[in-house]
């Protein structure tokens, strides 16, 4: 027994090929027994699949990319059965929602039964997809999402070995990402997060790729895959223009304009068809989704968001309610009429929005500091009791501290920091101002736990005074 673990240690240590096996093999068998309890089923926590699987039916049913006229799937008959106990949602919450329902619309802003902008649409077509060859049969659509996760695991092993040179950082790294938690929840939750994962990651490892041996083929994939991420969650839109500058910065080679117009071109290309279909649809060029402004009046609505924040432990006291401006712009909501079609009241919405703000700046200030430390907290609205938060702390506090350190010793290898603090920083501003959560940030957490045990691998070579980095 003993030689045949010192025979398996001594192959993990020497063999580069076979470590990765190793470390693939376990993170599949990992994401595999994490959904084998669920079985068939759909109905877990997050409404937001049932979203997903509804779009998804709407594509191959109906033809179109929109919400299907009368509400499907099995989230809804597993709602009918299982009842919500009573004050489960803000009255203000509840009232709205029935009104919308009535009306036929989804958040008064889309209409039922009818193609729209509202959803990106690579997820939706991924879940077409699975619901084409897998019907009803769950389990194979989390199989999926466990490709995904394992291939997250090797995008992340590759970064670090060759953004680090160690193979001590890309170890580390990965396996680090096999057992997360969070990372492995999306495995049998069937919601985006699975995807954006695993793009944002694929996104970076084609840089480094294009870093690491310059040419026409990772310019063009990094603008591919970066169009995909925009593709499912739009609003990433705003950092690939950063993107384009770290390859201008940080490649070195005469060809880097060229390479970075590859990569502009690729990623508009890719983007391109969206936006035709948009034109098509609604007549005008629609370059992110029409929820913006839906969203802007939702996270910043007191009322309509009360059991998010009560449930994080905020509660706002009755008079500082009062004392709001534009209280009727959160104690209802526009009076659209039929003519306005999804961007119009997306308009409205976003206009309304922005005086709200601007009338109650403290107040958006307030909140913006609350979503800060959501987004980089480890405690989601999910994880209910001090054991879930436990773990959640064990696996994320290390990365955070680990990601906050090197920004103090990566100064001197920022062709590799600096992309991936941007991102950080990025996801982290964005979700602050807009929308908190936990899972929002996900897509960069393997990247916080990258700079984590970089800072440690380092700090460890420094005080032992070992080789570092080590090819």
């Amino acid at each position: 027994m003993r030689k045949t673990l010192r025979r398996f240690y001594d192959v993990f240590i020497l063999d580069d090929k076979k470590r990765l096996q190793y470390i693939l093999i376990f993170a599949f068998a990992l994401r595999l027994l994490s959904i084998l309890p669920h079985g068939n089923g759909i109905v877990v926590p997050y409404r937001d699949q049932n979203t997903y699987y509804s779009l998804a039916r709407c594509i191959v049913d109906d033809g179109y990319l929109g919400i299907p006229s009368e509400p499907r799937g099995p989230y809804l008959e597993h709602r009918e059965e299982h009842k919500r106990p009573e004050g489960f949602y803000p009255t203000f919450h509840d009232s709205l929602a029935a009104v919308w329902d009535e009306q036929g619309y989804l958040y008064g802003v889309v209409k039922w039964g009818e193609p729209n902008s509202f959803f990106e649409p690579l997820y939706p077509l991924l879940s077409a997809a699975m619901y084409i060859v897998f019907g009803d049969n769950f389990f194979f659509w989390r199989l999926v999402h466990v490709l995904l996760g394992t291939l997250l695991v090797y995008f992340i092993y590759d970064i670090g070995r060759r953004a680090f040179k160690d193979w001590r950082i890309a170890t580390f790294a990965a396996l680090w990402v096999s057992v997360y938690p969070h990372a492995i929840f999306y495995s049998w939750i069937l919601m985006s997060e699975a995807l954006l994962l695993v793009l944002l990651a694929a996104g970076f490892w084609a840089y480094f790729r294009l870093l690491d041996k310059p040419s026409w083929f990772w310019a063009v994939l990094l603008g591919v895959i970066f169009a995909g991420f925009t593709l499912t969650r739009s609003f990433i839109i705003a950092f690939f223009p950063f993107v384009v500058l770290f390859m201008l910065l940080f490649l070195k080679v005469r060809k880097r304009w060229l390479y970075a117009g590859l990569a502009l071109l690729a990623y508009c290309l890719t983007f391109s068809p969206w936006l035709i279909r948009n034109y098509l649809l609604q007549d005008q060029f629609v370059l992110l989704s029409s929820r913006g402004g839906y969203n802007i009046w939702m996270r910043n609505n007191p009322y309509f968001i009360e059991d998010e924040l009560r449930a994080m432990g905020v509660e706002f006291s009755p008079e500082k309610l009062d004392n709001l401006n534009c209280r009727e712009y959160i104690l209802g909501y526009p009076e659209f009429t039929p003519e306005q079609g999804e961007l119009e009241r997306n308009e409205i919405l976003t206009r309304r929005g922005i005086e709200y703000i601007r009338g109650n700046i403290g107040f958006f200030l307030e909140l913006s500091w609350i979503r800060f430390k959501w987004t980089i907290g480890y405690k989601g609205i999910g994880l209910q009791g001090p054991l879930l938060s436990g773990i959640s702390l064990l696996f994320y506090g290390p990365a955070l501290f680990g990601f906050i350190v090197s920004i103090f010793i990566g100064w001197r290898r920022l062709a590799v920091t600096l992309p991936l603090w941007s991102v950080v920083g990025y996801f982290v501003l964005f979700y602050s101002l807009t929308h908190e959560g936990l899972r929002y940030r996900l897509p960069v957490d393997p990247f916080m736990i990258l700079l984590a045990v970089f800072s440690a691998v380092y700090l460890y070579c420094k005080v032992r005074k070992k080789t570092f980095p080590l090819y």
